[in-house]
């Protein structure tokens, strides 16, 4: 099959359609430049509109002219003259001499700068010994005479248009290709001022710093530079009380931070921990604080930690600090010896638990997390505050934080009470009897199938195994596993067992490891609340017959 082919100007369209719903949502709080650059854009021709899109979406400042070329531009030189009397473009402008002089390719630079003895040089080299020997101003007159180059204007308020947008730095217009492509299918959900991202400037600029800090912490120099890292976290600005731009602060402190740690030292790490409360922080002050002896002070933090924290993995480490000891393991585990296939030990597994009596199947974490995701679909994707920036998203922004339930609280409860009436109701109704819940979450299967969700996995989830599950896992089991995962979807999202086993009177989620596995943190977690909860689970363990240890 095809790929299906994008409609000529299509690159237009979709730059006009991220100004266009950038002004839409933010022109209150948007500055003089970034209206001028959608006025200008708005002004010009079909031909000025591409050609301004190419200069502006291009790697670098700028574009030698004579590397133009493209089809749907009749006359380059006259539609570069309408975007400089625009003023949405300039011709050989200002560059840095790095810049301007890799603009050429390593020949034209010995052709253009003939240096005795050096025409063998690499082109960094290269660049090093013309700027010795050459004057800035003469380097921009000698390559804007031979080889003419042109910028795209207003480059700093289209970053700002993309914030706007996307919500961040690293996201770009290739989004709208995925999208027309088909690659993705997003679910359509509202974009309007009353619940945009941005409330004011200032979270704008805030949120621009912090996506600039990020792309700094790439540089393994800066790395290893402990004054260089305290500079660029104390040079931040404070978040406001915006949830999403505080955790994009927090991550980037605590990335700091940990190099910091790593880089050993240790004070300047913690005092940047304790600026934050998102795990790991005080898992990493209380470590630091019983490397440097002050033992008190760690078990003191490790005892908040049991008292106030939901977070497994920060409840979990400091019980083990404390050198608590663990719930014991209460599952039921069993052996399996088999021929070895060669087939995955989960497929090979699911074969052999399956017969006339049982139907088991390899589902991981594919078929719980579908349950889930549509179960609440319209839940997921509705209107609040801060939740959509743009048409390109998955998923909302708080998705996979503990904020996405407490926002939505009363409106996912009242989901949740569809199982209740069904908590005891028999198993393996007739199509004809299906309960709400059931039906709703047919209903979203039928009429989402294909959009994208990040719990729903659609080549994992046919339909056949959708109404096994629905009319075999009573509701209370279900109703179960959704609050647990609805406590932090991010984390509850994985973990779920192997396989999943039906039979006619009822079914078992079945974890299954081969020579050599062993139990991950996430999969115990959830086999111990199975156990709490009365939900029916076990572990297979798998032996190959012939000794493979594979």
């Amino acid at each position: 099959m095809s790929a299906p082919e994008l409609p000529r100007g299509y690159h237009v369209e979709n730059l006009s359609r991220l100004l266009n719903s950038v002004m839409d949502q933010y022109a209150d709080l948007l500055e003089e430049n970034e209206h001028k650059l959608f006025s200008g854009f708005q002004c010009l021709s079909a031909q000025g509109k591409s050609l301004y899109y190419r200069l502006l979406t291009r790697r670098g400042q700028a574009i030698r002219i004579d590397k133009l070329n493209y089809a749907d531009i009749d006359d380059l030189h006259s539609t570069m003259q309408e975007l400089c009397r625009s003023d949405m473009a300039t011709i050989n402008s200002h560059l840095e001499p790095d810049a301007l002089l890799n603009l050429l390719t390593r020949q034209e630079l010995v052709k253009l700068f003939p240096i005795a003895g050096h025409s063998k040089l690499a082109k960094h080299s290269l660049i090093e010994h013309i700027n010795q020997h050459h004057k800035a101003e003469i380097l921009q007159s000698e390559i804007g005479q031979h080889y003419p180059y042109a910028e795209a204007l207003f480059q700093p308020a289209f970053e700002t248009f993309k914030v706007c947008f996307f919500g961040n730095s690293h996201q770009d217009l290739t989004e709208f290709v995925v999208n027309d492509l088909g690659h993705v299918q997003y679910e359509r959900y509202s974009l309007c001022k009353a619940t945009r991202y941005f409330q004011t400037r200032q979270q704008i600029e805030t949120q621009i710093s912090y996506s600039n800090a990020k792309q700094q912490l790439e540089d393994s120099s800066l790395l290893q530079d402990k004054n260089a890292l305290i500079a660029l976290a104390n040079s931040l600005p404070l978040p406001d009380q915006h949830a999403h731009i505080n955790r994009r602060y927090q991550r980037v402190i605590i990335t700091i931070a940990r190099q910091l740690e790593r880089l050993t030292h240790l004070d300047a790490a913690l005092a940047l921990y304790r600026q934050c409360n998102l795990h790991p922080c005080r898992e990493r002050s209380a470590r630091i604080l019983r490397k440097q002896g002050l033992e008190d002070e760690s078990l003191h933090i490790c005892s908040q930690i049991v008292e106030q924290s939901k977070h497994p993995e920060e409840l979990e480490f400091a019980l083990r600090f404390q050198g608590k000891r663990q719930q014991a393991q209460t599952w039921q585990n069993h052996n399996l010896h088999l021929p070895n296939s060669g087939a995955s030990v989960e497929i090979q597994a699911a074969c052999a638990l399956s017969d006339q009596q049982h139907k088991c199947y390899y589902v991981e974490n594919s078929l719980i997390n579908g349950l889930f995701g549509l179960m609440f679909w319209d839940i997921i994707f509705s209107a609040v505050n801060g939740a959509f920036i743009n048409p390109f998203q998955r998923a909302p922004l708080d998705l996979f934080s503990e904020a996405f339930y407490e926002r939505r609280q009363q409106a996912i409860n009242n989901r949740l009470a569809l199982l209740q009436p069904a908590l005891n109701q028999p198993l393996k109704q007739p199509p004809a009897a299906l309960l709400p819940w059931q039906q709703l979450i047919l209903d979203h299967f039928h009429n989402k199938e294909g959009l994208a969700n990040p719990f729903v996995y659609w080549e994992q989830l046919p339909l056949d195994l959708l109404e096994l599950a629905i009319t075999s896992i009573p509701a209370a089991d279900l109703h179960c596993i959704f609050i647990r995962i609805l406590q932090h979807p991010g984390l509850f999202r994985n973990g779920f067992p192997d396989l999943i086993r039906f039979s006619n009177t009822g079914y078992e989620l079945i974890e299954v490891k081969g020579p050599g596995d062993k139990l991950q943190a996430n999969q115990t977690r959830w086999l111990k609340y199975f156990q709490k909860k009365g939900i029916p689970s076990s572990v297979v363990w798998v032996s190959w017959l012939d000794g493979d240890t594979r």
